[in-house]
């Protein structure tokens, strides 16, 4: 659970119906937060989070020679962390963001990412995501609440 500037509880992410496709809602209260937990949303689509068992740490660096929009730079990390997890059949529990910087001439994320190799005798696959989208996507910050939240669609 968040805790808001003003004592107001949040989860850190809640996933809400929509259409055909899936949507989550993420916070938190810094923008590695807000990424954070909008990747273990992501992963609670997939996967029972609690199922898997932080066997290794997997490094993950986003770099780009120029400034981008948060909500893109967002989409990155969740594509390629979903990436990792169609291609080397891994799945994460843990999301750590070591940096994240956005400014006039980088945008960069370094993170630390733990779970381990998907066993389907161990793991159910809930849902198969094709990709995060850019519909509806907008990052708000509630300055009173000190809080960021983000609504993201995923195609699955």
């Amino acid at each position: 659970m968040l805790k808001s500037n003003d004592g107001q509880d949040f989860k850190r992410y809640v996933v809400m119906d929509y259409l055909s496709d899936v949507l989550i809602r993420a916070y938190g209260k810094s923008i590695k937060e807000l990424f954070e937990n909008a990747a273990e949303g992501m992963f609670s689509l997939i996967i029972d989070i609690e199922s898997i068992e932080k066997k290794f740490e997997k490094k993950m660096k986003i770099n780009l020679r120029e400034k981008i929009g948060l909500e893109d730079l967002l989409i990155i990390w969740l594509e390629k962390i979903l990436y990792l997890n169609e291609v080397n059949d891994l799945i994460f529990s843990e999301f750590k963001i070591i940096d994240l910087i956005n400014n006039e001439s980088e945008s960069r994320i370094s993170a630390l990412l733990k779970g381990e190799k998907i066993n389907l005798k161990k793991h159910e696959i809930f849902l198969q995501i094709k990709a995060p989208t850019y519909h509806n996507l907008f990052i708000k910050q509630d300055n009173e609440a000190g809080i960021f939240t983000v609504d993201i669609v995923f195609d699955v």
